[in-house]
């Protein structure tokens, strides 16, 4: 008997392979990562401390795809956004980024007005 077949969950066969996928993501990535999706997350400003990309979203007049665009754009236009992250927030498609968002929101970001201006 070997200890390895006991700490195998047998109701749930494969549950190890999705928990070292989840693993995986990350908000931050190293330079020497191979990036291989853009996940978009919407959730509370102070949970996303820790990610690389991230835009504020309070209430205000703008639809929620026009808003996606301007984060995008923000994203796009930052100073450490490499190629390989530039195309994988093109491969993003626009109904996934506005999924989740509020209704009628404003954008801000520190960099966000450079952006607009351009």
């Amino acid at each position: 008997m070997t200890v390895e077949a006991d700490d195998l969950d047998q109701d749930n066969p494969g549950t190890e392979d999705g928990e070292n996928l989840l693993d995986s993501l990350t908000g931050q990535p190293h330079p020497d990562d191979v990036l291989l999706f853009a996940v978009p997350v919407c959730a509370p400003y102070t949970a996303l401390t820790n990610y690389k990309h991230k835009v504020k979203l309070t209430p205000g007049t703008q639809k929620k795809g026009k808003a996606a665009r301007t984060a995008v754009m923000s994203f796009m236009r930052a100073k450490e956004c490499s190629t390989r992250e530039k195309d994988l927030f093109r491969s993003v498609k626009d109904t996934d980024l506005s999924r989740n968002m509020p209704g009628k929101v404003k954008v801000s970001a520190p960099n966000l007005l450079a952006v607009k201006k351009k």
